[in-house]
């Protein structure tokens, strides 16, 4: 089922519609709002966005009631913005109230939000979340905020195209956020949020006119993520910068500022991690109901230097397929759990933003980066090599199988090298298994199982082992034992 990028993003803002950043009860006093300050808000915030089109309302107004400053954000002032993308959004405003803080810090709290409609060239829907709360405690200093809080009973979103009608519900939403500034201002924030009972729909035709009908449903979703050494006050800096010169040819007087703001802001340190889990997820199509008791996703990026890597981390359990959907010989070797995770090392992430920043120019109207230069960061992005994927301990188990593997693969130039390990336990109920498969499968798998059979190495406990080794010449060993003959 094919979606736009506008349907993708929407769909993910409704799913972590709640996870709005607040705060905890201020000790510091309060100060009253005023007139100046209204004015001085309303000016700050034109200076962070755009400014609506000529006889358009404003985006924005902002008007003392004492302590707080009430800020009123109209949505259907942007529709001037979005003429030329086709996309438009229903009259709705979102106020927040805003405090000021006799320490200098700000107090931000919403207590509803309104439904929210939207039209693109392509689609239409709404947004609509009930009982919402949110609050904020944001520090100037940082131009960041410092903890926080969400929470809604209940939302839904509706997407509808000509030909298909998708809908997400769920019920209580919970998040809390939190932010440590460490040493050069540079700061952490871990952020979570708990989603119970989520509810999917898609009823119509696909873009090829294949009937679509598949409804799901998932009792929690947790999200985590974090942020390390994340330079606030400077990427706000950058933020102003850009916002303050929206014409490409206006932003390229002032390049040098801004490659010195994004040099900053990319300089080792950084690492940003997401994490998400579903539990008890249950999915319904046209072929049966397909299960799965837990199922668990990370990622993570550092910007360290030659010290950069990406990770991944895959984990479910519980998978049940419906009857009929695989040959009956098959299910003892389709996998119930699995857990895998690895690293991709051997890449500078800073070196290919520094090359990035560099080589970037805004002068003309051709791409920034140059398909010369592009050649340049890539270059610098595997500078650190060889590449080496590392894959930690992971776990495969289904009926006939259960085993686990770990070790590195290394990539360099067109040199391949590494060596992995496989536990293996139960050998011969997979051996079992593929025996009741069709006899082409049988016929070319046999073979190479009991290969592998006398390949291995028994352990105490009875598991088989195999340590296979990759050499730079792309020769293989199982065990010490060549197999073949080493390319030359």
């Amino acid at each position: 089922m094919a979606t736009s990028p506008f349907r993708r993003r929407t769909v993910r803002l409704s799913l972590a519609a709640a996870i709005a950043l607040g705060a905890a009860p201020a000790l510091a006093g309060d100060k009253p709002a005023t007139p100046e300050g209204a004015q001085q808000l309303k000016s700050f915030f034109a200076g962070l966005f755009p400014a609506a089109a000529a006889g358009a309302p404003s985006f924005l107004t902002v008007t003392p009631e004492g302590v707080d400053y009430l800020i009123t954000f109209d949505l259907s002032a942007v529709n001037s913005l979005l003429k030329a993308a086709g996309t438009s959004y229903d009259p709705a405003t979102i106020i927040y109230k805003v405090v000021e803080q006799d320490d200098g810090r700000w107090r931000v709290k919403s207590d509803s939000l309104p439904k929210i409609g939207f039209r693109t060239q392509e689609s239409s829907g709404e947004i609509e979340i009930d009982n919402y709360q949110q609050s904020a405690l944001i520090d100037p200093a940082i131009a960041f905020f410092l903890n926080g809080s969400a929470s809604a009973a209940k939302g839904l979103l509706k997407v509808s195209t000509p030909k298909l009608e998708e809908t997400v519900d769920f019920g209580p939403v919970s998040a809390n956020a939190a932010t440590t500034v460490n040493d050069g201002g540079a700061v952490s924030t871990v952020a979570q949020e708990e989603i119970a009972d989520i509810g999917i729909k898609a009823k119509g035709f696909d873009d090829k006119n294949a009937p679509v009908n598949i409804s799901g449903r998932i009792e929690t979703a947790l999200i985590n993520l974090g942020i390390e050494g994340f330079k606030s006050r400077r990427a706000f800096d950058l933020w102003s910068l850009v916002a303050a010169h929206p014409e490409r040819a206006d932003l390229a007087q002032h390049e040098e500022e801004l490659k010195g703001l994004l040099k900053e802001v990319a300089a080792p340190g950084l690492r940003v991690i997401e994490g998400i889990e579903m539990r008890k997820t249950v999915i319904t199509s046209s072929v049966g109901a397909v299960a799965l008791g837990d199922v668990k996703y990370e990622l993570g990026a550092a910007s360290s230097g030659p010290q950069s890597s990406f990770n991944v981390r895959i984990a479910a359990d519980g998978l049940s397929l419906p009857a009929g959907l695989a040959p009956p010989a098959m299910t003892d070797l389709i996998p119930s759990k699995i857990d895998v995770a690895a690293t991709l090392k051997g890449i500078d992430i800073t070196a290919a933003a520094n090359e990035a920043i560099a080589v970037m120019s805004l002068k003309g109207d051709g791409p920034p980066i140059s398909e010369a230069d592009s050649a340049k960061v890539s270059a610098a992005f595997l500078s650190a090599g060889p590449l080496r994927i590392e894959i930690a301990p992971s776990h495969i188990v289904a009926p006939a199988i259960d085993a686990d593997f770990d070790g590195h693969v290394d990539y360099a130039l067109d040199k391949v090298s590494g060596d992995v390990t496989i536990h293996m336990r139960g050998f011969e109920k997979a051996m079992a298994a593929v025996r009741n498969l069709a006899p082409d499968v049988q016929e070319k798998a046999i073979p190479v199982l009991a290969m592998a059979k006398g390949l291995a190495k028994t352990e105490d406990d009875g598991s088989l082992s195999w340590l296979v080794e990759i050499g730079p010449n792309r020769s293989i060993k199982v065990n010490g034992i060549p197999l073949g003959k080493a390319p030359e």
